[in-house]
């Protein structure tokens, strides 16, 4: 089964492509029979009916176009018949031929565009190779968009490598601008060419399935792919399990996460400020350093002082505070602000371990 779907959809792709290079192949010929029937017209005219250059150009195009102004006609017996022969029942109809012709390629082009069977020429461009499985169209939409707000990549072409969209991209994402994307397999050299990836300024390999450890196997095998043609682009690849970090770095990746569908940002910030990532991922885990809440009333100290006392101790470093009056969380203020809070949020190492009581004291008035 598996070899009938792979030979049908090969024929299907040659009878296509030859579909193509036939149209433009009559368009090409029927132009150039035009253009002889116009110039052995224009000669005619010329002979038989004694018209300059011009003249015999002007009646020439205005009959086969079937303008028919009558200013300039043909008058001999000879003129005529030759009108009736190049132009009547050669020329009107292979023109009319070569006009829709035209429109043909220009509804198939649009339609191959649509449908990401056009091979866009681009550089210093992002490329995002797979599709999440799951929710991968609102997934990509917010990704996108993350980019966009960023200064680095507000006009910065994405060019998009799946076959998740086999009728084309849905509006919410090609609104985002300067979006295609290439109806391909990532692990398919040709359509990696086709891309353009060679002259790719940042790649993203996202994690098939974020949930099965077999999609880092083909990312390793897409990175070696990629080290095959010879690609000095940022390369970012998705991780899902931690074990296969190191081996997806010696494949050639600059980056390794961990596939978090909810924070595309992440993505993001490898990109821009390289190594964030890495303290963003760290947030989501309990491996080294803890996030804790302390309990305590503070609003005799500037944000500096608190933050000083805690690292001198040995407490952790605070990154935020609950405001007594609003309730809400303040991240990263300003270091000469004088916080009136009820709650300080601090990280620390796992076995750096304190008391409400020993963090009471540390920023009490007296000390």
């Amino acid at each position: 089964m598996h070899f009938l779907f792979y030979y049908f959809s090969n024929l299907w792709k040659r009878l296509k492509k030859n579909a193509h290079y036939n149209l433009i192949h009559s368009i090409v010929a029927s132009s150039l029979t035009l253009a002889v029937l116009f110039i052995l017209h224009i000669m005619c005219m010329i002979h038989y009916e004694g018209l300059s250059l011009g003249d015999a150009t002007w009646l020439t195009f205005t009959t086969a176009t079937t303008v028919g102004y009558g200013d300039i006609s043909a008058t001999t017996t000879e003129g005529r018949l030759s009108t009736i022969l190049l132009l009547y029942l050669g020329g009107i109809f292979i023109l009319a031929k070569v006009v829709g012709n035209y429109f043909d390629y220009r509804l198939e082009m649009h339609d191959k565009k649509h449908k990401g069977l056009w091979s866009w020429q681009m550089k210093n461009h992002i490329v995002i190779l797979n599709t999440p499985s799951h929710a991968g169209e609102r997934y990509l939409e917010r990704l996108i968009k993350q980019f966009r707000l960023s200064d680095q990549y507000t006009n910065t072409s994405i060019y998009l490598l799946t076959r998740h969209f086999p009728n084309g991209l849905p509006s919410f994402i090609s609104k985002l601008g300067d979006v295609v994307h290439f109806h391909g397999n990532p692990n398919n050299p040709d359509d990696l060419a086709s891309i353009y990836i060679n002259k790719a300024q940042d790649i993203i390999v996202l994690a098939k399935d974020e949930d099965d450890e077999n999609s880092d196997g083909r990312t390793f095998d897409i990175l070696h792919r990629l080290n095959d043609m010879d690609i000095n682009a940022n390369i970012l690849v998705e991780c899902v399990e931690d074990k296969n970090r190191q081996r997806l770095q010696k494949a050639g990746a600059n980056r390794v996460i961990r596939p978090m569908r909810a924070y595309p940002e992440m993505i993001v910030r490898a990109f821009v400020t390289p190594g964030s990532e890495l303290i963003i991922e760290n947030m989501f885990n309990s491996k080294n350093d803890e996030y804790r809440r302390y309990d305590v009333t503070i609003n005799h100290l500037a944000w500096s002082e608190v933050v000083t006392r805690l690292i001198t101790n040995n407490m952790g470093i605070a990154v935020a505070f609950i405001d007594r009056k609003t309730h809400q969380l303040v991240y990263n203020p300003p270091a000469d602000k004088v916080p009136d809070l009820q709650a300080l949020i601090t990280i620390s190492k796992d076995n750096s371990q304190h008391s409400h009581e020993d963090i009471k004291a540390l920023v009490s008035p007296e000390n």
